[in-house]
């Protein structure tokens, strides 16, 4: 990392968290980085894509994010690694639930000591088209809907679980990842330790 690029990520770091999934972009002299920080919400992969389109020789996404919307995240990295584009995380910084899945797009994914990559089980309970169709079934069927209501949430996880095995996959990354992913309460986070990165191949540089 260039001493350019240092100072602008510290001085990012030093500012009050964005609230929603905000995207700078740092001249590095020899070609430009991206800092994305603040929550993924709907829309950020096409934001980034348009950004990437207008900005040239972009070397690397650098994140630091407390996570957001999952399938959004794993937007975010698709638009990464159609790119070619590198992620990093740098020191003092954290990276967690949707976040995580976004810093596997980077073709060369880095971190630095004292960076935090976190993750937790999904949940749907702030996804609007599951939400939508669960008041749907208990205004429809009432008590009878509840079961309903199960199989909803149990397909829904399901398809979900699934899409995220096949982009772990798709990303170069090891399947044991999900472990710790799945095992780990949606109110908590599990962070992974420098050697699980490694041997997930989540960071695949130094």
């Amino acid at each position: 990392m260039t001493r350019r690029l240092a100072l602008g990520l510290l001085s990012l770091a030093l500012a009050r968290p964005a609230a929603a999934l905000d995207f700078t972009v740092l001249n590095q002299g020899r070609g430009n980085a991206i800092f994305a920080a603040g929550a993924f919400e709907r829309g950020d992969a096409s934001r980034l894509e348009a950004l990437l389109r207008r900005t040239p020789n972009v070397q690397v996404i650098v994140f630091r994010s407390p996570g957001g919307v999952a399938d959004e995240g794993m937007a975010v990295g698709r638009v990464i690694r159609r790119a070619g584009i590198a992620t990093h995380l740098p020191a003092n910084t954290q990276c967690a639930s949707a976040c995580t899945y976004a810093y596997l797009g980077g073709t060369v994914r880095t971190m630095e000591q004292g960076a935090r990559y976190g993750v937790h089980i999904f949940s749907a309970s702030n996804s609007p088209g599951l939400l939508r169709r669960a008041e749907e079934a208990i205004r429809r069927d009432g008590a009878a809907g509840a079961s309903a209501l199960i199989r909803l949430i149990e397909e829904s996880s399901a398809q979900f679980a699934a899409q995220l095995a096949y982009y772990t996959i798709e990303m170069g990354v090891s399947l044991r990842l999900l472990e710790p992913n799945f095992r780990t309460a949606h109110a908590d986070i599990r962070w992974l330790t420098p050697r699980e990165l490694r041997d997930f191949n989540v960071v695949n540089a130094d």
